[in-house]
């Protein structure tokens, strides 16, 4: 199959049937799977190295920069691109640096055994950077829209981080596959579609059932009411859950 079709399911701009097709593939076919990370992987590093056409570039920035799973793809193949290569032609150098260094290990551990009651070493900081979860809320199938006693609430807010949803899939006893996608109530009753996953993932065991667990960029939230719709591989909606989000 052709890279640009996956390409272009990538940034979103694929038309949904074929979309879908993509998709169900991606599901039952482990080469079309690693097929489909390969060509995100390039396009990542095309990014990276400035080779995209400038409106392939501002389309790319618009999911990859805002969604949360897609950033942090992002940030993953950056970090691989800055790990040392070591030159052409350093085998040899290589190997006398790793035998020097086993030796030295051997020898260093011999002596942290003998003196090991008299050595302590403090722990260095971690320095990796973590977005904050600002807010996490549990929800529930079947409150329906309207039932403003029963919709879970969380309050809007103007810090950086994101919110986690936990969905709970009381009918499922094993882990699925499925897609998750979230719609803002529009004022004439309609539904906007604001986001979505941008891979499948797999839900995970939460006593007797299963759960789902998202991570939001908290700017995606205004103040509204909000439908999540979670689908399976077979694109059937499997739950729907309701939530509102108020006023800081």
């Amino acid at each position: 199959m052709s890279s640009e079709p996956v390409k272009s399911y990538l940034l979103g701009t694929l038309e949904e049937n074929l979309a879908s097709s993509i998709e169900e593939r991606y599901f039952t076919d482990r080469a079309f799977f690693l097929f489909v990370q390969a060509v995100e992987t390039a396009l990542i590093e095309d990014y990276l190295a400035g080779r995209l056409a400038p409106s392939t570039r501002s389309r790319f920035e618009q999911r990859y920069l805002t969604v949360p799973d897609l950033r942090r793809r992002l940030e993953e193949v950056r970090g691989r691109q800055a790990l040392p290569t070591a030159p052409e032609g350093s085998g040899w150098n290589i190997r006398i640096l790793l035998t020097a260094a086993m030796l030295l290990v051997c020898f260093g551990g011999a002596a942290l055994w003998v003196y090991h009651d008299r050595m302590r070493f403090p722990a260095l900081p971690r320095s990796t950077f973590v977005r904050p979860v600002l807010a996490t809320i549990s929800l529930s199938p079947g409150v329906v829209k309207g039932e403003a006693t029963g919709m879970a609430l969380i309050r809007a807010t103007s810090e950086k981080g994101d919110v986690r949803l936990v969905l709970e899939l009381p009918a499922q006893s094993s882990p699925i596959f499925c897609s998750a996608q979230l719609s803002v109530a529009l004022s004439d009753g309609t539904w906007k579609r604001v986001w979505s996953t941008p891979q499948p993932v797999w839900s995970t065991t939460f006593r007797a059932g299963q759960q789902l667990s998202l991570n939001l960029d908290s700017s995606l939230l205004d103040r509204g009411d909000y439908q999540v719709e979670v689908t399976g591989a077979d694109k059937l909606i499997q739950e729907a859950y309701f939530f509102r989000v108020s006023s800081m």
